[in-house]
């Protein structure tokens, strides 16, 4: 036994020499930092609560990002609005454009190269699924709620991807002749915890689309992987999933749900938890069933509310789920990037996943509008700009602080290490933002008398016609002594229905859309804004009643 035990000892301490003298033959040292690549341009750090995170530049000069995805082959996916497919590799920066789609149609708000998702099997279903607009020249009697020729289609497609020629080949339409427009198309694509193709698409600024089963549009659609319609779906044989929807902007699958960002009209951005055969509620609910005109659908309908919503509104768009272990205080947060608010979201989630129960809120104004976003397999995180779309010209006021230069971009947030202290140590540290930007538009003239009415104007019309009612130069008309606002009869009708295409005001063309608000505003809430631009913007003195609002909204149904 003794001798057991002596032999025991003489093999540890023969193990420690063994050890020392490897070391020593070997120059045995402390694990040595891997050098970052040399394309990564570091721009600041974010410090969290132990971990600190450093931002840097991977790639720039992009024209309009829209999606960002990482690949289960490890490389970045991207694409840009006007119709290219972009792979890069992480290790060597280079970005190489896998394929250039002819076909998209990419002009007005929100047509384009949009969703892109690729299959789960990547390694060994190497298929990649996309959704764009296009235009079908075939089409001669479609028309727009304003009798005006609507050419625009959208269509979702796989393709294969040839690892030996580098690019996408066999397009396969796996739904074709999708009604569109030049806005609220959405879109997203993402792979559900069951192996289905999620597909959130827009109203197509015709909020009619919304509650019909009937039409594609403003919903949340549910695809087997090879495009035929799944058993379990809600409704046999279709690929309805959900309804109500607006113009979602962000998808992603986690923990076993759903979950979508969507952008209201000027009020009522939402976070939705997705769930088989719910409705949301678009156009007759905004946000929580808590407004007068609300309730009634409410009451026969079963809407299923947002789990977050913000008014004033901030365009959440990209969405994506944080569960690595590299950066611990993000874990089990879903992670949302906004435009309008110009900012990196994240929101914790509860044991079930259907509460948020704290947000933090981080980048804010430091790199201008971030579009959309992704968690490598190595827990870093991908960030796509948008700061050359056409907001950043038309909204020139709330984005004067947006990068000028070296736009479009991918920002990556990765760990910063203890032995880069350092080297970094020169850059700027930031934490997360007490409180998100004001997003609040300023009242117009009109002093206490008609405060309740700027509100009402501030909250629904603002935003595109600005704040004294001057428009916007090639995208919204002024408020300001037109033939429109003149006209009580074509003022009601204009904002209970809407217009859109090709109209000239005190000489000028525009040719944009503009959402009607029967559905979202009382008789007297209308009155009050259109008094208010009659009154107030142009001394008009004939105002306007509920009596004859209510008159012109019976003689249209929608």
């Amino acid at each position: 036994m003794k001798m057991d035990k002596i032999h025991h000892k003489i093999d540890i301490v023969l193990g420690i020499v063994a050890m020392f003298l490897i070391c020593l033959l070997t120059n045995c040292e402390s694990p040595k930092l891997v050098e970052r690549p040399s394309y990564e341009k570091p721009k600041s750090i974010i410090q969290l609560d132990t971990t600190r995170l450093l931002v840097s530049e991977v790639v720039r000069d992009l024209d309009e990002p829209w999606e960002v995805t990482w690949g289960a082959d490890d490389h970045l996916w991207f694409t840009e609005k006007k119709g290219n497919i972009m792979r890069m590799n992480p290790t060597t920066g280079q970005v190489k454009k896998v394929l250039n789609i002819p076909e998209v149609y990419s002009e007005g708000l929100t047509p384009g190269l949009l969703g892109m998702v690729l299959h789960p099997d990547f390694k060994n279903e190497s298929f990649v699924y996309m959704h764009y607009t296009y235009i079908d020249s075939a089409l001669t009697g479609e028309l727009d709620r304003s009798g005006n020729p609507n050419f625009v289609r959208s269509k979702l497609v796989r393709y294969k991807y040839s690892s030996q020629e580098d690019t996408l080949i066999n397009p396969e339409p796996l739904l074709a002749e999708i009604p569109g427009f030049r806005a609220h198309n959405g879109s997203r694509l993402a792979i559900s915890y069951d192996n289905k193709l999620i597909f959130a698409i827009g109203d197509v600024a015709d909020f009619r689309n919304a509650q019909t089963e009937l039409t594609l549009p403003g919903k949340v659609l549910r695809l087997n992987l090879d495009g035929s319609v799944p058993d379990d779906n809600p409704i046999p044989g279709n690929y309805f999933y959900s309804m109500g929807h607006r113009n979602p902007q962000g998808l992603v699958s986690a923990n076993g749900k759903i979950y979508s960002s969507e952008h209201g009209p000027n009020n009522d951005d939402e976070i939705n938890l997705i769930k088989p055969g719910g409705n949301y509620g678009w156009p007759f609910v905004e946000g929580f069933c808590d407004k007068e005109n609300e309730l009634a659908f409410c009451d026969s309908v079963t809407v299923n509310e947002p789990i977050y919503d913000w008014t004033p509104t901030i365009a959440p768009a990209g969405l994506d789920f944080y569960n690595h272990s590299a950066i611990p205080e993000w874990k089990n947060n879903l992670m949302l990037t906004t435009l309008k608010g110009q900012a990196l979201w994240l929101f914790e989630l509860d044991a079930s996943g259907e509460k948020i129960v704290n947000k933090r809120i981080y980048l804010q104004e430091k790199f201008g509008r971030l579009r959309d976003l992704c968690v490598s397999s190595s827990g870093d995180v991908y960030l796509i700009t948008s700061n050359t779309d056409w907001n950043v010209s038309r909204y020139k006021w709330l984005y004067d602080g947006a990068p000028k230069d070296g736009n479009d971009r991918i920002l990556k947030i990765s760990v910063l290490q203890d032995e880069e202290e350092k080297k970094f140590d020169h850059l700027k540290t930031s934490t997360e933002a007490n409180e998100p930007i004001k997003m609040l538009v300023q009242y117009g003239h009109g002093g206490n008398a008609f405060t309740r009415q700027a509100i009402l104007y501030r909250d629904n019309c603002a935003s595109c016609h600005l704040p004294e009612g001057e428009g916007i130069p090639n995208f919204t008309p002024p408020l300001i002594g037109t033939a429109t606002v003149a006209d009580k009869k074509k003022l009601i009708e204009t904002a209970l229905f809407g217009m859109s295409g090709k109209i000239v005001v005190k000489g000028k063309n525009y040719d944009e859309v503009m959402p009607g608000f029967a559905a979202s505003l009382t008789n007297q809430e209308l009155k009050d804004i259109l008094n208010y631009v009659r009154m107030v913007h142009n001394k008009l003195t004939d105002s306007i009643t509920t009596t004859e609002i209510e008159e012109i909204r019976k003689s249209r149904t929608f």
